[in-house]
């Protein structure tokens, strides 16, 4: 029996936003046959209840969502249209989120992934963004750290993760990191962005802009994110996993390869010593591309190994860009 939990069904197929939408039940289609998540040891998935949403989101906003999907379905923003099934599934994509943390928490696993839809990142407490409905790893993180663990979560989504960053602004129990382009939707996520208060210095972002390749992206991971994740020693690492900056996504600029996200993933591991790793499916709509990055991350999972080094140097900008944003950090006083 595999040691990494998979949180996976055909509910999530139930949310059909509009014809020609990029986030769309093929995204998950395409993953159904991979011959690697059949090794996985899958775990029934339930529908959050609704004071487990309340955590994170409104109950006005929550009751919205029910209703415009019992009407026949809608947009709840100019970018996100749901159907009579996204309300189940949403409501699946949050419960699987949690009952991943809650096994990971409990020892009974290692690592989980969760293949879900409708996205959630950009969700934020009272609103729907960029085709999210419930911010499915922000409540798996409020929950590990309610139970009085240090939560790290790492979203390399092309887009900034403005809900997550939303959800911890002040509090010191998670840490945000956020490697991301810019500029770009949702047009968050600046340097200056820290945290306030208790969670002043807990977030982190690494905005880049288009054109990046996997070596750019391992330098970020090696000399910010990874020192930062040793650093904090999380007890619990969780991945906001969009593979939009995969080089063929339509949606934005990047030039990653699909190998960069399994030495991405295998960078964090070494720096969470051994912390188990939830992977939340976010973004990625080239189903190709998106195939191949999450076999490789679960390759990543199964077989924790010493990262290559990258094959090339960052580029001179991306260096230049770090060494700046490591100085400005140190100028804001974040500890």
């Amino acid at each position: 029996m595999s040691d990494i939990l998979l949180a996976s069904d055909p509910v999530f197929l139930e949310h059909r936003p509009h014809v020609g939408h990029p986030e769309r039940e093929s995204r998950l289609e395409v993953l159904a046959d991979l011959p690697r998540l059949a090794a996985l040891q899958r775990i029934p998935v339930r529908f959050a209840e609704i004071d487990e949403l309340s955590r994170i989101h409104r109950l006005d906003y929550i009751d919205r969502v029910r209703l415009v999907a019992e009407s026949g379905g809608g947009y709840l923003c100019p970018e996100t249209s749901i159907s009579p099934g996204s309300w189940s599934a949403a409501l699946a994509a949050a419960g699987a989120s949690i009952d991943l943390c809650h096994a990971l928490l409990d020892g009974r696993a290692r690592a989980g992934v969760a293949l879900v839809r409708p996205p959630g990142h950009h969700a934020t407490v009272d609103h729907a963004m960029g085709f999210c409905v419930f911010n499915n790893i922000a409540l798996a993180a409020d929950l590990a750290a309610r139970q009085g663990r240090k939560v790290a979560v790492l979203d390399w989504d092309v887009h900034h993760g403005n809900g997550t960053q939303a959800a911890f602004w002040d509090r010191d129990d998670v840490l945000f990191l956020s490697v991301h382009q810019a500029p770009l939707y949702p047009w968050s996520g600046a340097v200056g962005d820290v945290g306030v208060r208790r969670g002043f210095g807990y977030t982190r972002n690494v905005p880049l802009g288009p054109g990046c390749r996997d070596e750019d992206y391992l330098h970020v991971m090696d000399r910010i994110f990874a020192p930062r994740l040793a650093e904090f020693g999380p007890d619990i690492v969780m991945v906001s996993a969009g593979y939009d900056a995969h080089k063929e996504d339509p949606l934005a600029g990047m030039a990653l390869d699909s190998e960069a996200y399994r030495q991405m993933t295998l960078r964090l591991m070494a720096a969470a010593a051994g912390a188990p790793v939830l992977v939340v499916l976010e973004g990625g709509y080239d189903l190709a591309a998106l195939r191949e990055c999450v076999d490789l991350t679960v390759a990543a999972l199964e077989k924790p190994e010493p990262p290559a080094a990258p094959a090339a140097e960052a580029s001179s900008r991306v260096r230049q860009q770090v060494d700046r944003i490591l100085e400005t950090w140190r100028e804001l006083g974040c500890p």
